[in-house]
This record gives C-alpha cells, structure tokens and sequence, in this order.
C-alpha cells in the first residue's frame, strides 16, 4: 500500500511530463508538443476542442462502463464525430483534468480526474478509483500507459489486481503540426481483446480556459 501524500502539487503538468521522462526522452520529444505544453501553462491551464472521430466499446465493454457508471469512466455508446473539450488546468496546486464529449446532441458525457506525482505519477477518479502511468516517447510522439490500478481508502492508495482490472490503458499523443495533434485511446483486455478505442484530431485554443463547473476534488 502507498500512503497517500498531500494533495498540494509542487509541479506543473508539464514539469510532471518532463520528469517522469526524463532529460534524454524529453529532448526526443517533438518540439511542437513541448511547445504546446510549455506555452499554454504559463497560464496555468491547457484547453483543447476537436472532433472524437471514432468513439468504441465492445459489448462487454459497454457492460464494464454501465458497472462503473458511479465513476463516470467512459461512454457506455459507440459514436462518431463527437465533438470533444479538454481542459486541464491547476488550481490551489492541484492539476484537474475535465473532458467532455458531445454525443448524438445528447447531454456531454464529462469525465473528471486529478493528476498528480505523489508519490508517483497517477491520475485519480472520482470515489477513489485511480491509475499509475508511465510515460514514454514514441517516434517523436508521448505515450501514457497504466502501469498498474489502485482504489484509495482514506489516505492509503490500495493496488487493485491485475485480473480485476479493465485492461491495459493506453494513451498516444501524436503530433499533426504547431496546433493540432491526434490521440488515440485504447484499453485491452488479455482475455476479451480491445474493450474501448478512441480517436480525434485537436487543436490548441487561445480562448478562455476555464472548467465548466467547479473543478473536480477526489475527494469525496
């Protein structure tokens, strides 16, 4: 078990990014992502709109995400061309992330989590539930992958095993030019294959940066 440090986050988003990789693969990495990165949170926030073109959960899939609706995870749905906000922006020394994807002109599926490097890089959920990550670069391009769940309790962080997770997460950043780039998402499962499976193209806005609500506490 990993006790759980304070919540306050001496690091920005990208000093976390830089790093986890260290000197040699922060110098591999295209200079349009550090750029983007580096430029947008002078600010103290990063905000990006695009176009989801492929939105995929398997049926079982589907299933996983309708059990851990509480969390608001991930899309129960398939759907493309949705459109997609991101916004990651620190506040009071914590780094929240909000993403919202507009479905089909439904109500915005919103995902909210907090990223953090205490005492190792994670991104945590709502009610607890939270990732180890590893970060990586791939031809020029920043891949995250789970390097492990956890549920916290209190302030102990709780390893979750291997064959009760999702899958393996991971998530590619790649380049397009100075302001667009693509990811893609995908999460596998060892027994029942690709379980979900995203991919849109964004790009940097100059708008105001701003969370839709009151920013996120995993806290609850």
């Amino acid at each position: 078990m990993d006790a759980q440090a304070k919540n306050n986050v001496n690091f920005s988003f990208v000093d976390i990014i830089r790093q986890d990789l260290g000197e040699k693969q922060w110098k591999e990495l295209d200079r349009s992502i550090i750029t983007r990165f580096t430029r947008s949170f002078r600010k103290n926030c990063l905000r990006y709109h695009g176009v989801v073109d492929w939105v995929y959960c398997s049926p079982i899939g589907a299933l996983i995400a309708k059990v851990l609706k509480p969390f608001s995870l991930l899309p129960d749905r398939c759907a493309r061309n949705s459109k997609f906000e991101f916004v990651i922006q620190e506040n009071e020394g914590t780094i929240h992330k909000q993403r919202r994807y507009f479905m089909d002109g439904e109500e915005p599926f919103t995902f909210t989590s907090v990223f953090g490097n205490t005492p190792r890089v994670h991104e945590e959920f709502s009610k607890g539930l939270g990732m180890y990550l590893k970060l990586s670069v791939k031809r020029g391009n920043l891949l995250f992958r789970d390097v492990g769940y956890f549920f916290r309790v209190g302030n102990w962080r709780l390893p979750i095993p291997h064959w009760l997770s999702v899958g393996s997460f991971e998530l590619l950043h790649s380049n397009i030019d100075e302001r667009r780039f693509q990811v893609i998402i995908r999460i596998t499962h060892p027994l029942f294959g690709t379980l979900f499976y995203q991919r849109g193209d964004f790009y940097d806005t100059r708008s105001l940066c701003k969370l839709s609500a009151v920013p996120v506490s995993c806290r609850e």
